[in-house]
């Protein structure tokens, strides 16, 4: 096997003393990019070099596929247990999480389980699987270690992991080298006022309303033309049916573009991503499918178009681009979907829990950013935009709580400007349409209980 880096050797050594002190399931958190299928690897080898069976579980053909990659790469011989895989009795295992649910009877013990993108580990068949193998030790590996349901991934809240092994931060990484540097341009905020939530997220009906406007979809498509022309690039949608649009218009605009999502045949989608690779395709619009697991160095831009309230999302979709390659100097963001000013820019740190609710252990970074008016998404240390030059403006102290502004986007979007004005600067309740909307702000805001009483009085007034 290749040598581990030191900050993988740290992690794998970091587990392996976890599981020595009694734990029995270790949750491993670590950037895309990181390596972490890597880490998961040696820990199997050196399992099966002792005579104990592994069992690496995914829940897509896709990360199943990239996991036997990797361990066939590695030397590691293995079997995977899918329907379109021959079966042969190796010590090491890959697993569909789907398959492994009508053979949970049938299984040999396993002494060793790695969980793939361990944030679904709480869901059933996960859990039912855990459950019938008692004896063996848990390793989930993850970005981000939260779900969208709120239920927690640590055992004194019901999920499944004792303790947690931090892996180093994006910002390590990138100034490693290991990641790629990010450039973000937040050319225009979509209006969220009125959209409901719907499992923890924003509603996805109405959302693909929202981002399938024609003024909505020519922007992109225009901001795509002037800041990455032709780069390889992942555009996230809401809904099959607008990333069908987006591709839609890119061709019509001159770029080899086409959709992936989850009900393609598995052939399809290898191929628009393998597309990406030879140049045949330019522009792939996704929805639900590649924020996960997917390992495709070439793309050099993501385009956001699904806003959303999970921190964990966005982490999973600016990961797709974050890794290096040769001739790469830098990821480039084009942000529609405002989840930079909710989330902060890539190379933010967070703090990890494992024992509160997901959406109530999100940490975000003391100091988000600055939009500058050029649009680029400039961090909160520095005092001139790194896209324009221009100086940082002064932000008042009553300001300062958001400091992530969308400043002067006129140029971009004036339709947009006085709303979000509004919604920046304080005046809410002039853009709030109903006594939910103005709940919604309150928990956003933080605002005292109270807060939507009086304001609802100042509306009727």
């Amino acid at each position: 096997m290749n040598a581990l880096r030191p900050y993988q050797k740290k992690c794998v050594t970091e587990v392996g003393q976890q599981f020595r002190l009694g734990h029995r399931a270790v949750l491993m958190v670590a950037p895309t990019g990181a390596g972490k299928t890597v880490m998961f690897s040696h820990m199997a080898e050196t399992f099966r070099t002792r005579g104990k069976r592994v069992l690496i579980v995914a829940h897509r053909r896709e990360l199943i596929k990239q996991a036997s990659g990797k361990l066939r790469s590695a030397g590691i011989q293995h079997g995977i247990i899918a329907p379109w895989a021959e079966q042969v009795p190796e010590l090491v295992q890959v697993g569909s999480v789907q398959t492994l649910r009508g053979r949970l009877g049938r299984l040999p013990r396993f002494d060793l389980i790695v969980i793939d993108e361990a944030h679904h580990s709480v869901a059933g068949d996960w859990a039912r699987l855990i459950a019938s193998q008692p004896q063996a030790l848990i390793c989930g590996v993850t970005a981000s270690p939260q779900r969208m349901d709120g239920r927690a991934l640590g055992v004194v809240d019901g999920g499944v992991f004792e303790t947690m092994v931090l892996g180093p931060t994006i910002s390590e990484l990138i100034g490693m080298g290991f990641l790629s540097p990010a450039k973000v341009f937040a050319p225009s905020i979509p209006d969220m006022i009125g959209i409901r939530t719907k499992k923890g997220d924003f509603d996805t009906t109405q959302l693909a309303k929202l981002m399938a406007k024609p003024e909505c979809i020519a922007n992109v498509v225009e901001h795509y033309r002037h800041h990455a022309s032709g780069l390889p690039t992942i555009c996230f949608c809401p809904s099959v049916e607008v990333a069908e649009e987006y591709a839609a218009a890119f061709r019509a605009a001159g770029y080899r573009s086409v959709a992936a999502h989850g009900d393609m045949e598995a052939d399809d989608r290898t191929e628009a991503l393998s597309g990406l690779e030879t140049g045949a395709v330019q522009i792939v619009t996704a929805c639900d499918l590649i924020s996960e697991g997917v390992d495709v160095p070439c793309v050099a831009c993501v385009i956001l178009c699904r806003p959303t309230k999970s921190l964990g999302l966005h982490i999973q979709q600016v990961g797709r681009g974050l890794r290096p390659m040769e001739g790469k100097k830098c990821l480039i963001i084009l942000d529609f979907s405002g989840n930079t000013l909710r989330f902060g820019l890539p190379d933010s740190d967070y703090e990890w829990s494992l024992d509160a609710p997901a959406n109530e252990s999100r940490k975000r970074a003391a100091s988000k950013g600055w939009l500058c008016e050029c649009g680029v998404v400039n961090a909160a240390r520095t005092t001139a935009c790194a896209g324009c030059g221009r100086e940082r403006p002064v932000v008042s102290e009553r300001k300062k709580k958001d400091e992530l502004q969308p400043v002067g986007l006129e140029e971009f979007d004036k339709s947009k400007e006085r709303a979000w004005r509004e919604m920046a600067y304080g005046d809410l309740i002039k853009v709030a349409k109903t006594e939910d909307d103005l709940r919604d702000i309150a928990k956003a805001r933080g605002y005292k209980p109270g807060w939507v009483s009086k304001a609802m009085r100042e509306i009727a007034a």
